[in-house]
C-alpha cells in the first residue's frame, strides 16, 4: 500500500510539472494577438505585419516538432522541456524590451523552436511515469492544463491593457510566469524520468533516422496524422470564427456570441476531463472519438441551419465544446497503442506537426468562406471536418510493428 501512495505521489508531481509547462505554452501563444491594437500603432505597421508575427512562430514551432521528437527519443525529454521553456520564455519576454519591428520577428522564431518541445517531451514523460490504469486521465489533466492557458491569456491581455502597464506588462507577465515554471522544473528535475531516461547506464538502443521516418510513414502512422490535421481544422476553425459566423449569419449580437464561444471553450475543458474518465474505462478509443464527433456534427450544423434563442444558443455551443473535448484523451491514447517502445517523442511530434498543419489551413479557408458571404458555412464546413475525421477512424491503426535496431 505504502509502495502505491508513493507511486501515485510521484505521478501527480510529474503530471503538475508537465500540465504546469503545457498552460504555460497555451498561455504564452495567446496572449500576443489581444495585444496587436495596441502594438501595431507602436511599432508603426499594420495587423498584416502583426499576424506575420504568429505566423511564424507557429512556423518554426510546427517545422521543429518531428526533429525535436527524434532527439527526444535519442538524448532524454526532461532538459529538452526545461531548455525549450526557458527559450519560449525569453523569445516572446524579450518582446517587451524592443522597440524594433524585425527584432520581433526574430524573437517569434525562437519562441517558436522553444515551443516546439512541449508535446514530444510531454507525452515521452507522462508515457514512461503513469500508471496504465490512469494514463487517459493523465493525458486529459495535460490537455485541459493547455486549455486553461488558452482561456486565461485573453483575460489578463484585457487587465493589462486597461492598466498602465499595457501590452508591455501583457507580455512580460510570460516571463515572470515562465520563469517560475522553469525553475519548479528545475528544482523537481530529478522526479521527470522518461524513456530514454530509464536507459541511462546501458547500452544506447534506437532506432536510426532512417527507420525512424520509415516509421512515421507506416499506414497506421499516416491515418492518424490525418485524424489529427482534420480535427484541428475542425476545432481551431470554430475557434476562430464562433463569434464572427454567429454574428453575421444569425444577427446575434455580439455579447450573446461571445458567451457562446466561451460555452464552447467551458465546454472543451468538461469534456476533456470527461474523455480522459472514459478513456481508462474504454477499450475502443477510435469508437468513443468517432461517437463523440457523430454528435458534434450534427449540433453544428443545426448551430448553422437555426437561429436559435440565445440560451439555447449557448447550452448547444457548450456541447460542442464538451463532444470535442472527449475527442482529445481518446485521440491520444490510439497514438499511445501504436507508439513503439522508446518512440513517443518522434511519434507525437510527428502528431502533433499534423495538428500545426490543420490549424494553419483551417482559418484561412473559413475567412474565404466568410469574405464570400456564406457565414452559415463557417459550421457547415466544421462539420464535414467532424464526418471525415470519423471516416479516417473506420480502420484503427492497431499494431506497434516497429521494432527498434541499433545504430
Amino acid at each position: 500500500m505504502a509502495t502505491v501512495v508513493r507511486s501515485m505521489g510521484r505521478e501527480v508531481r510529474v503530471l503538475s510539472l508537465v500540465s504546469t509547462g503545457h498552460f504555460m505554452s497555451h498561455y504564452s501563444q495567446l496572449i500576443l494577438p489581444p495585444l496587436f491594437i495596441m502594438m501595431a500603432p507602436h511599432f508603426g505597421v499594420g495587423f498584416a505585419a502583426m499576424g506575420l508575427i504568429m505566423t511564424l512562430l507557429n512556423m518554426s514551432g510546427a517545422l521543429a516538432q518531428i526533429p525535436v521528437g527524434f532527439l527526444v527519443d535519442r538524448v532524454g525529454a526532461k532538459w529538452i522541456l526545461i531548455i525549450g521553456l526557458f527559450m519560449k520564455t525569453f523569445g516572446l519576454g524579450a518582446m517587451a524590451f524592443t522597440d524594433t519591428y524585425w527584432v520581433l520577428l526574430v524573437l517569434a522564431v525562437f519562441a517558436g523552436l522553444g515551443h516546439s518541445v512541449f508535446h514530444p517531451t510531454d507525452y515521452a514523460i507522462l508515457m514512461s511515469s503513469v500508471d496504465e490504469k490512469r494514463i487517459g486521465r493523465a493525458f486529459s489533466i495535460h490537455t485541459a492544463a493547455g486549455n486553461a492557458g488558452t482561456l486565461m491569456a485573453p483575460l489578463v491581455a484585457a487587465f493589462f491593457l486597461t492598466t498602465q502597464w499595457g501590452w508591455k506588462g501583457a507580455i512580460f507577465s510570460v516571463a515572470i510566469l515562465g520563469a517560475v515554471a522553469g525553475i519548479a522544473m528545475l528544482a523537481q528535475s530529478g522526479t521527470l524520468q522518461d524513456h530514454a531516461g530509464r536507459k541511462k547506464g546501458k547500452p544506447k538502443e534506437g532506432v536510426s533516422v532512417s527507420d525512424g521516418l520509415r516509421m512515421l510513414i507506416q499506414p497506421q502512422m499516416l491515418i492518424l496524422y490525418m485524424f489529427f490535421c482534420i480535427t484541428a481544422m475542425a476545432t481551431v476553425g470554430l475557434n476562430n470564427f464562433i463569434h464572427a459566423g454567429l454574428v453575421t449569419a444569425h444577427g446575434i449580437d455580439e455579447i450573446s456570441a461571445a458567451a457562446a464561444l466561451s460555452a464552447y471553450a467551458g465546454g472543451g475543458l468538461i469534456g476533456v476531463l470527461l474523455g480522459g474518465w472514459l478513456a481508462d474505462k474504454a477499450s475502443n478509443h477510435n469508437k468513443q472519438a468517432a461517437l463523440a464527433f457523430f454528435i458534434g456534427a450534427v449540433l453544428t450544423i443545426l448551430a448553422g441551419v437555426y437561429s436559435l434563442p440565445h440560451a439555447a444558443l449557448i447550452i448547444m455551443f457548450g456541447l460542442i465544446g464538451v463532444m470535442l473535448g472527449v475527442v482529445k484523451p481518446a485521440r491520444d491514447m490510439m497514438v499511445k497503442e501504436i507508439t513503439p517502445e522508446g518512440q513517443a517523442g518522434k511519434t507525437y511530434g510527428f502528431m502533433s506537426n499534423g495538428h500545426f498543419v490543420g490549424a494553419a489551413i483551417s482559418p484561412v479557408l473559413m475567412g474565404i468562406v466568410m469574405d464570400a458571404g456564406k457565414p452559415s458555412w463557417v459550421f457547415f464546413i466544421a462539420a464535414g471536418f467532424m464526418v471525415i475525421s470519423i471516416l479516417t477512424l473506420l480502420n484503427p491503426p492497431k499494431a506497434k510493428t516497429t521494432e527498434t535496431r541499433s545504430n
